[in-house]
């Protein structure tokens, strides 16, 4: 219930920042960060933070299917920091093929424009889906 009503707050954050509104305090945990300041859980986006600040990204990810995520990212590469993706099994539910979650932790570190571009590649390559984040970082 706890991470139900957690996930519902992380959700209505992100919608607000989608709506233009600018990052600037949180209460979501995350393991490289102990206090994100924004979770972005729906692409595409843009948010708008300051330098210094973290963002945690999520994707549903089901290893089932041979999908991986991977990012690449543009623009002002300099204005963001971002760690390796971490994946997340599904709870327990006795259920084959039940998505999991990949997160990955994003530090804005200087002032600038980068644009994360998520990319589910299907099994044995070609071409994928993908979504975008765009991350403007302002002092």
């Amino acid at each position: 219930m706890r991470k139900l009503l957690k996930s519902a707050v992380i959700a209505a954050i992100a919608t607000a920042v989608t709506m233009g509104a600018t990052a600037t305090s949180g209460a979501a945990t995350m393991t490289k960060d102990p206090d994100p300041t924004l979770v972005v859980l729906r692409l595409p986006t843009q948010v708008q933070i300051k330098d210094g600040v973290a963002i945690v990204l999520s994707q549903e990810t089901n290893k089932t299917t041979g999908y991986s995520w991977s990012i690449k990212v543009s623009g002002d590469k300099s204005a963001v920091k971002v760690h390796p993706g971490e994946y997340e099994a599904p709870a327990a539910t006795g259920m084959v093929g039940v998505a999991g979650t990949t997160t990955w932790y994003i530090k804005a570190l200087a002032p600038g424009q980068a644009v994360l571009k998520l990319v589910a590649t299907p099994p044995g390559g070609g071409a994928g889906t993908v979504k975008n984040l765009t991350v403007t970082v302002t002092q």
